[in-house]
């Protein structure tokens, strides 16, 4: 399967890291500046700033860490979670679970509300867990579940535990759904929302975002009796990046980056981006299951095409011979490594890049000597994309 190297450029079509523009890696590769001159703190100023705009969200605070979106996310929880209170963790997927580990780690009793790989969460099943634990602190969800390519119905969600459980927090990851997916943390009534720079937002690796709800500010314990953190405390961090300066040295050349891409995302419109991501992704499932691989995820992510490999082809062979014709996508995970794939339109990625998904995996079964009829895939993506 191996085929000589330069045969093919290489394409990252996976969920995370993505593809960056040109743009960004112009910034990247610029002389470093200090972290503590005008300049930086004039761009970490404008940075923040598009972030709130980015998540609807215009004027207030929301935190830029070095780190990852499990950096954020333990951030956000330790900054408003009492310890030893009881916490909800809604998941259907490997991240979903890592925030119920990650609430254990901290010696928390955590209740699970758990659904099946590929099926999303029933807001039922949330609120009822949160009425039968009414001491419950907080909930955790993650909005797109990257290891599955679900969509979880997080308005209709955090409604529902509104209701049940009023005063409960609700924790959200959205690092695979800021920038791809409809989010509207305050019209949704969220407590937090946490994401990452190397999905949606088009960068490398290497920045966590933290936003809280003036409420989840305000519950937050006394210092004395939060969980603590020398490195991780927002409630510290909060004043220092408010006067654009962090608490300990920041990636510079990534916040750099940051500004220039949240200038060219807001410019495009963040609902029309939305609208792009969401129409790449389902003529990328149409294409797929044209070619018989059928989509996993009950209700589809537009950061994530999650499908099954065609019956009786093992899906790490699949991804082999996409790699051998320079595609790399996302494997599936845990007990469906063998049977399920994860391609994503998520990053630099337009509508060309989206059909070479397709065609590669066309090629890829070609090479494999599975059955399929050649162009079906294609023309598949085709009629979903032009709406024909």
């Amino acid at each position: 399967m191996s085929r000589p190297r330069g045969l093919f450029d290489e394409r990252l079509l996976a969920p995370g890291p993505v593809p960056v523009p040109g743009f960004v890696r112009e910034v990247l590769a610029r002389p470093a500046i200090h972290h503590r001159s005008e300049e930086f703190r004039d761009s970490f100023m404008r940075a923040r700033a598009r972030l709130a705009e980015l998540l609807l969200v215009p004027g207030q605070d929301v935190t830029i860490l070095g780190g990852a979106g499990t950096t954020a996310f333990e951030a956000s929880f330790i900054a408003c979670v009492p310890p030893g209170a009881p916490v909800v963790a809604a998941h259907a997927g490997r991240f979903g679970a890592r925030w119920a580990g990650l609430a254990r780690r901290f010696g928390h009793e955590v209740i699970d509300v758990e659904a099946p790989w590929g099926e999303a969460l029933e807001p039922a099943a949330v609120a009822a867990a949160l009425r039968a634990h009414p001491d419950a602190a907080a909930l955790t969800i993650v909005h797109s579940e990257t290891s599955t390519g679900v969509l979880n119905d997080l308005a209709a969600i955090a409604a529902a535990v509104r209701e049940a459980s009023p005063h409960a927090l609700i924790l959200v990851d959205a690092v695979t759904s800021l920038a791809a997916a409809e989010l509207r943390p305050a019209d949704w009534s969220l407590d937090a929302v946490v994401a990452g720079s190397q999905k949606g937002v088009m960068l490398p690796p290497g920045l966590g975002f933290a936003w809280l709800s003036d409420r989840a500010w305000s519950s937050a314990p006394q210092r004395s009796r939060r969980h603590p953190s020398f490195t991780l405390d927002l409630h510290e961090e909060r004043p220092r990046q408010r006067d654009g300066a962090t608490g300990i040295t920041p990636p510079v050349p990534l916040v750099l980056a940051l500004e220039a891409v949240l200038e060219h995302l807001l410019e495009f419109g963040i609902e029309a981006y939305w609208q792009h991501k969401v129409s790449l992704n389902a003529a990328v499932l149409a294409g797929l299951d044209a070619l018989g691989c059928r989509p996993f995820a009950a209700r589809p992510s537009p950061a994530v095409a999650a499908v099954w490999s065609p019956e009786r082809l093992d899906a790490k062979v699949l991804s082999g011979a996409l790699r051998a014709r320079g595609v790399r996508v996302g494997g599936g995970m845990e007990e469906f490594a063998t049977r399920v794939l994860r391609p994503s339109v998520l990053g630099h990625v337009d509508s060309f890049d989206a059909l070479a998904i397709v065609a590669a995996f066309e090629q890829a079964l070609h090479d494999l000597a599975v059955p399929f009829e050649p162009g079906a895939g294609v023309a598949a993506f085709q009629r979903r994309l032009l709406g024909s």
